[in-house]
């Protein structure tokens, strides 16, 4: 597992390296405010969506549909549980009006793409990333329905916005409907079609990082590593909450690797598209482009945890 692990760390380098060149972009103003939500909106509406479609359309294969519908259970449920955690969390932290929408975002939703699928490629090998894409597309239809509740009921201005059905009827929320639908009917491995999404989708991910970047050369480098609640948001969303994730559903869960999968999943840093999100939805982005760098930078110590207690416990 030494070498997967590597691998895993050589992963993270390159998303640092990723976002330290949005942020030196920033700097010379080759990016500025205007340009990184332009560009948020592109990768939401168009690169995102094909991502979450060419993830099932060009799957090799599926688990079968017991185990879809177990593995779709078990997500659900898993974000009730984390849900709950985080408004708990920013009532007893005190997370103030205007900041609570990001935090309880940073505490619900995990880069699963980028840091997860090769954290359990590493541990569980490749058959586990067959239930984290199913795994994932709960995950894709929450991000845009509570996530971005949270951040349009308390955004950086500390005014609740406006909200009708049409709000959280994206282009990702639609195909995250699609892509369910094609899970539940077997339809998996269709090559053209499942090319065209995965090569558009593949911008997500690095367009994502070069936003996050541009954000943090807007915050002081003093600034870059957070405040107290900064870190206790961190040390849970890390540890705390899939330590609580595993001790709740290992009594329920029998698959060990669908347990490994949500445990893993749960102890990711903050996903990469949540500071996209805080420019569509007005949430604030100093915040979330914050505890996505902090995150990302001590998972480089929790990681090693997580990896070491699904040892002990598998």
């Amino acid at each position: 597992m030494g070498s997967e692990v590597i691998g895993i760390f050589e992963q993270m380098i390159t998303l640092f390296v990723i976002v330290g060149v949005g942020y030196a972009a920033k700097k010379v103003r080759l990016m500025d405010t205007d340009f990184d939500r332009k560009l948020s909106k592109v990768i939401i509406n168009a690169a995102l969506p094909s991502m979450i479609l060419g993830s099932v359309l060009t799957a090799d294969n599926l688990p079968t549909l017991s185990d879809i519908l177990m593995t779709f259970g078990v997500s659900c449920a898993s974000y009730l549980v984390v849900v709950l955690i985080a408004y708990v969390f920013c009532l007893v932290t005190r997370i103030s009006v205007g900041h609570r929408g990001v935090f309880r975002f940073m505490l619900c939703f995990g880069n699963v793409g980028f840091i997860g699928f090769p954290v359990l490629s590493a541990i569980y090998g490749s058959e586990a990333l067959i239930y984290a894409t199913v795994f994932n597309l709960p995950f894709n239809f929450l991000v845009f329905t509570i996530g971005a509740w949270f951040l349009t009921q308390d955004n950086a201005e500390g005014a609740k916005v406006a909200t009708t059905w049409k709000t959280f009827l994206s282009p990702a929320i639609i195909s995250c409907v699609i892509a369910i639908a094609l899970t539940l009917a077997g339809v998996h491995g269709v090559p053209v079609a499942g090319d065209a999404f995965e090569t558009l989708g593949s911008l997500t991910t690095p367009a994502a990082l070069l936003i996050i970047g541009s954000s943090l050369a807007d915050i002081p480098v003093r600034e870059l590593i957070g405040g107290f609640r900064m870190w206790m948001m961190s040390l849970f969303r890390l540890l705390v909450i899939p330590f609580c994730v595993w001790g709740i559903f290992h009594f329920f869960v029998a698959n060990p690797l669908l347990l490994g999968v949500v445990v893993v999943i749960s102890g990711m840093p903050v996903a990469t598209n949540g500071t996209m999100l805080c420019y569509q939805y007005g949430g604030n982005s100093h915040d979330m482009a914050q505890g996505t760098f902090l995150t990302t930078v001590l998972s480089m110590l929790s990681i090693p945890v997580l990896v070491a207690f699904l040892g002990m416990v598998g």
